[in-house]
């Protein structure tokens, strides 16, 4: 009953809170030719071909880390954000795009302004002259404008095809194991179309991935870690499991994350080198090409727009016989396909899953039901990690 009650509130409500693309950009008036997006990362490349799709071109982009300034980002300059006023104008309208929840977090690992979080980065745009400061979560309540979900920004959801799957909400809300998982899932699907100044219960990022409360540690275990970036998730492995493992498969799709993942395992002793496979591959449901948008950091994703080109594989190919005991994803809106390629693995050997659902709209919901139609004993949780922007399903 509780998401057919946010589902009915959504129905009273939305004629009140929604705004049209024209209306939109009639608020914006004269400062939608003195946009700026902060931010060149993964939410400012999405959040910018949303704009271009509807015809609102921005000056450029400004960022907080120096190895990004006097670089080119999808044809548009990228400035220091301390440049703004100016190179734009102290009327210049700068539009937060990094991923942040507009109060306390912001993810990106290479944000110079990260100290301070949301206010930090707030504080040294207005430190800097700037006087028009929004975040893009702001175009939220101008659901058009999000139709699809063509590109990932998870604080953006499309609240239009959510209308469409309230059986399916409804559906996982009660395959969730626990109270908490149920409050979280709850909460998300509010926030979404309802609120969203509401506050999702969050965990500890240090936690994320390795929930140990949810299954017994082993000592055996072979580990899938696909999206394995530069080692992070790694070397959090093998502090919480003290380097005791079977075997460990590191899976990066972008070249310049893969060649940190290779040095950081070159300095890891040689018996937990010798059980590591590394694979310079994306994890998908069929052996293919694919294009793949490198950030040469964290947020890499594929998709039509990317110019490099990566191999993806299955799962099942990769693993074969020997299986695996714990699979980890977080790999940028690929996660469904993934599964669906590792779908003998999952029915086969029952590993431990920890699975990130937020990159795509329909992943609150198509996740936890693909799972379940492939392994319908599995227990399935959710938590989150930066309120609505970051969330695993854990499946044991």
């Amino acid at each position: 009953m509780i998401i057919q009650q946010i589902f009915q509130e959504y129905q009273e409500t939305k004629h009140k809170t929604e705004i049209s693309i024209s209306q939109m950009k009639n608020d914006l008036g004269d400062l939608i030719d003195k946009i700026v997006l902060y931010g060149a990362g993964s939410a400012g490349i999405a959040f910018l071909s949303y704009l271009h799709d509807i015809g609102i071109y921005p000056k450029c982009f400004a960022d907080g880390s120096p190895g990004k300034w006097g670089t080119v980002c999808e044809n548009l300059p990228v400035i220091d954000y301390k440049e703004i006023v100016k190179t734009v104008g102290e009327d210049a309208l700068v539009i937060i795009t990094i991923n942040t929840d507009g109060k306390k977090f912001c993810k990106s690992f290479e944000e110079a302004l990260r100290t301070g979080g949301h206010s930090g980065v707030y504080q040294n745009l207005k430190d800097s002259g700037c006087k028009n400061i929004i975040d893009y979560t702001y175009f939220r309540r101008c659901r058009d404008l999000f139709q699809g979900d063509t590109y990932n920004l998870p604080s953006c959801s499309d609240v239009r095809l959510m209308e469409s799957h309230e059986q399916d909400l409804c559906k996982v809300y009660h395959l969730l194991a626990d109270d908490k998982s149920k409050e979280v899932f709850e909460k998300l699907v509010r926030f979404r179309m309802l609120d969203d100044s509401i506050q999702i219960p969050t965990e500890r990022q240090d936690k994320q991935y390795f929930e140990y409360e949810f299954f017994p540690q082993k000592e055996d275990e072979v580990f899938v870690d696909c999206g394995a970036y530069n080692g992070i998730s790694l070397n959090m492995f093998l502090q919480e499991n003290k380097n005791q493992f079977k075997k460990y498969y590191g899976i990066e799709p972008d070249k310049d994350n893969y060649k940190k993942l290779t040095e950081y395992t070159a300095t890891l002793p040689e018996e937990i080198q010798h059980k590591a496979v590394l694979l310079n591959k994306a994890v998908y449901d069929t052996q293919r090409k694919l294009n793949l948008y490198s950030l040469n950091g964290p947020g890499s994703f594929v998709a039509d727009i990317g110019r490099m080109e990566t191999e993806a594989v299955k799962l099942d190919d990769v693993l074969g016989a020997d299986g695996a005991t714990y699979i980890k994803m977080n790999i940028e809106g690929s996660e469904l396909p993934a599964l669906k390629g590792a779908e003998q693995t999952i029915r086969g050997f029952h590993p431990r899953l920890a699975i990130a659902g937020y990159h795509k709209t329909w992943d609150l919901w198509e996740i936890p039901e693909l799972i379940h139609s492939m392994n319908p004993s599995y227990h399935i949780y959710l938590r989150s990690y930066m309120n609505h922007i970051s969330f695993v399903f854990y499946c044991v």
